[in-house]
């Protein structure tokens, strides 16, 4: 008889595990799992509404016409006890979201932003207060262009690859990516989105790099105009030009200088068929981005503090408190 109620105690403890079990299976696959998506596809709708002009109707959004789900008091609830056992319907929805906002954003880090304001809309709607994810943000808010640091840490092949545009003060992809269909473009607004980001501390070094870059660019000029060959050419050219400069009307003529370059290409030609001459015009052009390029961040960098100056207050129209405060009394 022993023996028998010690068994079937023991299938009474087995019962009961896995009632528990079932019990705190049915709570979550029937409240949790299904408020976790909720929440998360209302952010979302909502962030992607802001964010994109054509993403989401206005008619989805409208409580009168499609009314929404009283989510919030869920997210209120008391934890439930279970069994002995205490389940947090908060907490679980904050593990998820945070879970699923860290994993999109490794995903796709130009999405930053997105999860970042469904993080704030979160805590602002629901109450929900969601642990920063930590990540590097190394991209830039919607199409913003390419980052300074990403810049800074190519010099070399931004001002080979780029082209300035002085008029319009940006910066124009000569030739995509293989395999691209896209040409990035840079200008004042997106760096500073890069300086919105990365704060204003970055501007020195990126422009002491970028004139560590000029002074390679400009000693490498210096050795090309005083090479004996070029010099030579340069100097008889010169005073040939300071003779017969009265006769062409202070023009130097294209015959003159299409036989100046053909006297250049006798001194060597390199393997992609670049004389010496055409390698010095590149060399000036990378010296010119590099230049327009310290100019597009000093300008960026006047405008972020320009729009950053908004918010600070007027000091010549400060509201005065002492009427609206009363006497100080507290309320009888």
């Amino acid at each position: 008889s022993t023996v028998l109620i010690t068994g079937h105690e023991h299938d009474n403890d087995s019962h009961l595990r896995s009632f528990k079990r079932t019990m705190i299976k049915t709570v979550e696959e029937t409240l949790v799992k299904p408020l976790c998506r909720d929440v998360e596809n209302d952010l979302r709708m909502r962030i992607h509404h802001k964010n994109q002009a054509h993403g989401v109707k206005t008619s989805e959004l409208n409580p009168k016409k499609n009314p929404s789900k009283a989510l919030r008091p869920f997210l209120e609830l008391r934890p439930l006890r279970l069994f002995g056992s205490l389940l947090d319907v908060r907490q679980k929805v904050t593990h998820y979201l945070e879970t699923i906002f860290y994993n999109l954003t490794t995903v796709a880090l130009y999405d930053w932003m997105t999860y970042a304001d469904m993080r704030n809309l979160a805590a602002e709607k629901y109450g929900l207060e969601l642990a920063d994810n930590h990540l590097p943000m190394g991209s830039l808010e919607y199409d913003q262009g390419l980052d300074v640091l990403m810049i800074m840490r190519n010099i070399n092949v931004f001002v080979s690859r780029f082209s300035y545009n002085l008029n319009q003060q940006n910066f124009v992809e000569r030739r995509p990516d293989r395999g691209s269909k896209n040409l990035n473009t840079i200008n004042i607004q997106s760096i500073a989105a890069s300086l919105r980001q990365h704060g204003l501390g970055i501007l020195n070094t990126t422009v002491n790099y970028t004139y560590q870059f000029l002074a390679q660019k400009f000693h490498v000029f210096s050795q090309f105009l005083f090479d004996e060959y070029i010099r030579g050419h340069l100097s008889k050219e010169r005073r040939w030009f300071r003779k017969h400069k009265a006769e062409h009307g202070n023009m130097y003529p294209y015959d003159r200088a299409f036989k100046f370059c053909k006297e250049i290409r006798k001194l060597g030609v390199a393997d992609n068929g670049r004389t010496f001459l055409d390698q010095f015009r590149i060399l000036i052009t990378e010296i010119g981005n590099a230049l327009g390029y310290v100019r597009m961040v000093r300008s960026a960098g006047m405008h972020f503090c320009s729009e950053a100056v908004r918010f600070l207050p007027d000091l010549d129209e400060i509201i005065d408190f002492e009427p609206h405060a009363g006497a100080g009394k507290p309320a009888g």
